[in-house]
């Protein structure tokens, strides 16, 4: 069967559909349906699944075109994007809905929305500045202060028997004395504080990434992700017995508020993801067989003992995996990039100075 339909490009995110469901395809499928209908249906005087439809129809059967139009209009939708190559990413806008009072072919308009082209920036033009990090002898002082608060020892004072007895209780085997402890305490205060700027700088590298190509999220499409997060705490809480209102109280936070968060971090995840995908297009950044086959060893090997094994050899979850693995790549290659570029620049004007 030939499907009609009629594309008009909105905007550069949106493509507006006008597609015709032939009559004959209509009333086939609604006969189909009523004929279901009566086999369910128990009327006194009459054997189940013999009753007349003329008996039946006038009640059911608005309903029942309703339930053939929730059947036919995304088989259609789904052949008409198949054959354009459009892949939506939130869910269709109704436009015009079909007149099903009218005995001819039946038409619906639909607004489909799309992620617009976007071009990788200069990443050149990133300026990401790392920040020195170091501890200072108060912060150490500050912690060993707060263990002694926090611990229950003998010793009453900061002490070398008090540096024992903490080395004891925190199972510190590779640490002495109270000089080992202070220098324990400040390489794990180091380490935090590293991490903590390791991830600032990720974040502002991606931010600014983000801006140098231009990347604009359709809002359908974030109002759609927001409401994924919103559908799957309200599961969540449900799950697990607990009062939404009464949560949002013992957090100090509306759900008004909630929503504005669930906006912005599916602003950013989908900003994100479109950005890795420009970049490893742009790089050519690829997950080998070899690759795929080494994350899902691993993937098996972590896995909880009830795992269907069969998910293994899905190759839609496969796909899945590899362009998870593909975006991970692409996100380290992207900032060890960042990284070199920051360093090759200052070398730059290192030498420049000198000359």
């Amino acid at each position: 069967m030939i499907d009609t339909y009629k594309r008009e490009n909105i905007s550069k995110d949106t493509i507006q559909f006008k597609i015709t469901i032939p009559k004959d395809a209509f009333d086939k499928e609604y006969k189909a349906i009523l004929k279901r209908e009566l086999e369910d249906t128990n009327i006194k005087g009459f054997r189940k699944g013999k009753v007349p439809g003329e008996l039946v129809e006038p009640h059911v059967g608005h309903t029942l075109k309703i339930q053939t139009l929730e059947k036919l209009i995304p088989e259609y939708l789904e052949r008409v994007l198949i054959k354009e190559e459009v892949l939506p990413i939130a869910p269709p806008e109704y436009k015009e809905f079909p007149n099903l009072e009218k005995d001819n072919n039946l038409e619906f308009t639909m607004n489909i929305t799309v992620m617009p082209e976007f071009k990788l920036g200069n990443l050149k033009k990133l300026e990401i500045k790392e920040e020195e990090v170091s501890v200072s002898e108060k912060e150490v002082d500050e912690a060993l202060e707060r263990l002694q608060k926090n611990q229950k020892t003998k010793a009453k004072e900061i002490n070398e028997d008090w540096a024992k007895e903490i080395i004891r209780l925190l199972r510190l085997d590779d640490v002495r004395d109270l000089k080992g402890l202070r220098k324990h305490i400040k390489d794990a205060i180091l380490s935090q504080k590293k991490l903590i700027m390791h991830n600032k700088l990720e974040d502002e590298a991606l931010r600014e990434a983000i801006k140098l190509s231009n990347i604009e999220i359709p809002q359908p499409a974030i109002d759609y992700e927001a409401s994924e997060r919103e559908r799957a705490f309200v599961t969540d809480m449900q799950q697990k017995g607990i009062d939404i209102d009464q949560f949002l109280e013992a957090n100090n936070i509306t759900l008004d508020k909630m929503r504005e968060m669930w906006q912005e971090d599916a602003k950013q995840a989908l900003q994100t993801d479109v950005f890795l995908k420009l970049y490893s297009d742009e790089r050519k950044i690829e997950v080998t067989e070899e690759d795929l086959k080494k994350k899902i060893e691993l993937i098996k090997k972590n896995a909880p003992e009830n795992t269907d094994p069969s998910v293994f050899k899905d190759a839609g979850w496969k796909e899945y995996i590899r362009r998870v693995e593909q975006k991970e790549k692409a996100f380290h290659q992207f900032l060890d990039e960042v990284i070199k570029v920051e360093e090759e620049e200052e070398k730059e004007e290192t030498t420049k100075k000198k000359k």
